[in-house]
């Protein structure tokens, strides 16, 4: 699972795709009371939410690769 880096612009989305695309195994393992995950178990309206998230950071990272494709062309 990617991990949610501050120095890397586009890293939460990277990290919530990844765990919006694998939800059931996230949610099969955080429910499993002998690992003790149980504490990182994502209500549904906490899944809803991740998912807005990554939709608005989805939208950012095109705009993010937009603006340094322009820079790359006008130089």
């Amino acid at each position: 699972m990617p991990w949610d880096v501050s120095t890397r612009w586009n890293s939460t989305y990277d990290m919530l795709k990844f765990a919006l695309d694998y939800r059931v195994a996230l949610d099969v393992i955080t429910r499993e009371r002998d690992m003790k995950l149980c504490k990182y178990e994502l209500k549904d309206m906490e899944w809803h939410i991740a998912g807005q998230l990554r939709d608005i950071l989805e939208v950012s990272s095109y705009l993010k690769l937009f603006q340094v494709y322009s820079l790359m062309t006008i130089s």
